[in-house]
């Protein structure tokens, strides 16, 4: 009897010891430190009031813990939080932008918020021109940026997150009544570009056309709406949320990119603390699907019922001719592009297994040779119009138009459903890019 009366009073103190700790106030936090060596006193004492009735046998174990406490003088549960200033360009939506009112917005916004949940961070946005960003990151004013390319110069300066948050593609756009199979077949015409910019020094770089310079991207991207211009170039994601937003329409892009870049996030160099949080927290985001989530939201153009139908529809008369004498089974592809048209193929077999031509391959090659290099959705079926399951050979043919290509798949009760290309690949083979050229340091 006396040993259960220790075992219960002995579970209750102790439960009372390491996990009562009353709520810290907004006020109270800038005297954590106190409360926290007080709570440690408390903690000390419950254990050694417990001394006589627990026996030589658990005397160690008390001891251990009540030196735990009084020695290490913090708690994880009690942790101050790490406070993280996060600078972002205010003029960069849809990736980092303020909403009338001066809300923050932006997929990099939601990102970051995302990755720092649940942490012991407290993120505090501070929105400002990217002209000072480099500064008030080198200096301390900021703990973090978003959206920055990594170039030698600035890895000297700063840290940066170990994966990269988005890929920036730079391409040339222009109105539909004027596009061109290669960009190579506007050379000579007035190309509008943002000042001072990255594809400002790619155009250059290019060489061949006549590059009319504007203080903004919305001004240059106006220019092309207005004809003043025969192309625009700039970065993929901007330059379409800048023709939705003013509702242009009507102008896509061309060709293939001019570039490619990595944007990253970068951390004053003395802050590898909130560099390991964020990379850690990106992981989880990452793998948990919350940041497929927040691409799909701000950079995929949902499907309607009628451009389902459509691909349904060629994928399934596509898939009749099939030339498939050793498989038996044929099959017909459909892929959708950004100008709304629809592409379809059938697979072409080969007693060689490696010349077998797929659909997907098929259809994609008839949607880039017409000038289509923009793919929204894909969708695999049998002659009956049943869906198939791409191949992971297929699927990274398709990683190459994008993260964000829609498959669509069927559901058990019919119809379909769109899934990412991201959720069904999440780690196609990919090259390495360069970053910026020293010319365009002063931009992202």
């Amino acid at each position: 009897m006396p040993n259960t009366m220790f075992n219960v009073a002995y579970g209750r103190g102790l439960r009372q010891a390491l996990f009562a700790r009353p709520a810290l106030t907004r006020e109270s936090v800038q005297n954590h430190a106190g409360a926290c060596r007080l709570r440690h006193r408390l903690f000390a004492c419950s254990a050694l009031a417990l001394l006589p009735a627990a026996g030589l046998r658990s005397v160690a174990a008390l001891v251990f813990l009540a030196v735990l406490a009084l020695g290490t003088g913090t708690v994880p549960a009690g942790a101050e939080p790490v406070r993280v200033v996060y600078g972002f360009d205010r003029e960069f939506a849809p990736f980092t932008y303020e909403e009338d009112g001066g809300k923050p917005a932006g997929f990099e916004i939601e990102l970051v918020d995302a990755v720092f949940r649940g942490t012991k961070a407290e993120v505090f946005h501070r929105p400002m021109p990217w002209s000072r960003i480099g500064l008030e990151l080198g200096n301390g004013g900021i703990n973090l940026t978003t959206g920055m390319v990594r170039t030698e110069q600035r890895a000297k300066l700063y840290l940066f997150s170990e994966q990269e948050l988005f890929r920036l593609q730079i391409r040339l756009f222009t109105k539909l009544y004027n596009r061109r199979p290669s960009i190579d077949q506007l050379r000579g015409q007035a190309v509008a570009v943002e000042q001072g910019s990255y594809p400002d020094t790619l155009l250059e770089q290019y060489g061949g056309f006549n590059i009319k310079k504007f203080k903004s991207r919305a001004e240059a991207v106006r220019a092309l709406h207005n004809d003043e211009v025969q192309a625009y170039c700039g970065p993929v994601q901007n330059t379409y949320f800048l023709i939705n937003k003013q509702r242009y329409g009507a102008i896509t892009t061309i060709g293939t990119p001019l570039g490619i870049t990595e944007m990253r996030a970068a951390f004053n160099r003395s802050r590898g603390d909130i560099r390991s949080l964020f990379d850690e927290g990106l992981r989880q985001v990452v793998a948990s699907g919350e940041y497929d989530r927040l691409y799909r939201k701000w950079f995929v153009r949902e499907l309607n019922d009628r451009e389902k139908d459509l691909m349904l529809r060629a994928a399934t008369a596509a898939a009749v001719p099939a030339y498939a004498p050793y498989g038996r089974k044929g099959s017909g592809a459909a892929v959708l592009t950004a100008s709304g048209k629809v592409y379809a193929a059938c697979n072409v077999e080969n007693a060689d297994p490696l010349l077998n031509l797929s659909a997907l391959r098929g259809a994609v090659a008839k949607a880039v040779s017409d000038g289509e290099f923009e793919l929204r959705a894909a969708l695999l079926t049998d002659p009956s119009g049943a869906p198939l399951k791409f191949s992971p050979e297929d699927l990274q043919v398709l990683s190459e138009f994008g993260r964000g290509v829609l498959i669509l798949t069927g559901k058990a009760k019919g119809g379909f459903e769109s899934v990412m290309l991201s959720r069904l690949l999440p780690n196609p083979v990919r090259r390495d890019v360069e970053g910026t050229r020293s010319g365009a340091a002063e931009t992202h």
